[in-house]
């Protein structure tokens, strides 16, 4: 017998709420859109400050990457935080004064009632330093992307899709297995 409620109802299990057509499912909270946003400008905070471990913390162990004009021309990479980060690193290597800015009014948004947050991002700076064993040209960093970030409800990076150029040093390492 099911127990009593003070109204004088009774309560349902959930097998009852299954007898009547209903589910009960257990779901992580929504995070909401800020928090999804903050995630991802914690990213390019990492990025400018150069801190690997707080770029890796922003990305969940499996991770989906499309970088549409990438040398693999879209074709989905799994990667996991560390790897993310170290990519990154070696960016930051070659462009060591490398600041990533936002375009104005486009700096990171959630679509709202979906997990994407979106950005038009471009960072400036110069190829100054050795990475990968490639030396330094000098060139000036000037590169710009729109990029796509699925915030997961663990508060963490799970799919990028990334459209943007690239600098000197990344065409000068394409085609090396390490860089995607």
């Amino acid at each position: 017998m099911s127990p009593s409620l003070p109204s004088g109802g009774r309560a349902l299990s959930p097998s009852g709420l299954q007898g009547l057509g209903m589910r009960l499912s257990l779901k992580l909270p929504y995070i909401g859109d800020r928090k999804r946003e903050q995630v991802v400008k914690n990213y390019f905070a990492g990025v400018n400050e150069k801190d690997k471990e707080k770029i890796a913390a922003c990305f969940a162990d499996n991770n989906v990457i499309s970088d549409v004009m990438g040398t693999k021309k879209g074709a989905l990479v799994e990667a996991d935080g560390k790897f993310m980060a170290d990519r990154v690193g070696d960016f930051l290597a070659a462009h060591p004064d490398a600041k990533v800015m936002f375009r104005e009014g486009a700096e990171p948004r959630c679509t709202r009632g979906t997990n994407w947050v979106w950005c038009h991002w471009y960072e400036e700076g110069s190829w100054s330093g050795e990475s990968l064993g490639i030396k330094p040209d000098g060139s000036p960093l000037d590169v710009q992307g729109h990029t796509r970030f699925y915030v997961g409800d663990e508060g963490k990076i799970e799919k990028v899709v990334v459209f943007r150029t690239f600098s000197a040093w990344e065409l000068a390492a394409a085609g090396r297995k390490d860089v995607f």
